[in-house]
């Protein structure tokens, strides 16, 4: 006599919701998606799903205002990378999917952004501040940051300036002032300088 088969039970991580397909409409470029990344990961966009979606019904289209389509389609890359575990993108890429990891409140893409942008060999000092700034960075990850913008020869250009807060432009401009006085003491190192006035802001 064969014995009764015992009764199926649902795995506890890996029973999931048939989230189904979503269509989004960036710059007037359609974008037909998997809904489940988009819930998992930004409580932003998942206030903006339905609870369910009709399996033979037609599927909705939601808009993104204010988003490029390009960065979306960054983004998307993140998950339908073919690649899997290898994240090969330049810095435009990361900045695209930080942005809009910010704007969704995306805070594991965040985290994966932000590490492979500071990964970059030729990631800028002043984007480096820009990400401390920012609280991204705490200011002892970006003291050598400081220090090259603080030190180089060339003062800080128009477009920098109008990247950066008040506060740090005071602090970048007064610590190259008196770098320029100390010039010839050897007492005191520009190093110093630098990191006394990130001390004071």
């Amino acid at each position: 006599m064969n014995p009764e088969p015992k009764p199926c039970s649902q795995s506890t991580h890996y029973w999931l919701r048939d989230h189904g397909m979503l269509i989004f409409e960036v710059e007037n470029v359609l974008f037909r998606v998997h809904e489940y990344f988009l819930h998992r990961d930004s409580p932003v966009l998942r206030d903006m799903m339905p609870l369910e979606i009709a399996p033979n019904g037609p599927e909705p289209i939601f808009h993104l205002d204010g988003v490029r389509s390009k960065d979306f389609e960054q983004l998307l890359w993140l998950y339908y990378n073919p690649a899997v575990t290898t994240y090969d993108a330049p810095k435009t890429t990361w900045r695209a999917i930080l942005k809009l990891a910010d704007r969704w409140e995306m805070d594991n893409i965040k985290k994966i952004a932000l590490g492979n942008l500071l990964k970059a060999a030729d990631l800028d000092p002043l984007e480096r501040i820009m990400l401390c700034e920012r609280g991204d960075l705490s200011r002892d990850q970006a003291t050598d940051a400081y220090i090259s913008v603080c030190t180089r020869e060339a003062p800080l250009t128009v477009e920098e300036l109008k990247s950066l807060s008040t506060e740090v432009i005071l602090m970048i401009t007064t610590a190259r002032e008196q770098i320029i006085a100390l010039r010839g003491n050897a007492e005191q190192s520009a190093v110093d300088v630098v990191k006394t006035a990130l001390t004071k802001v």
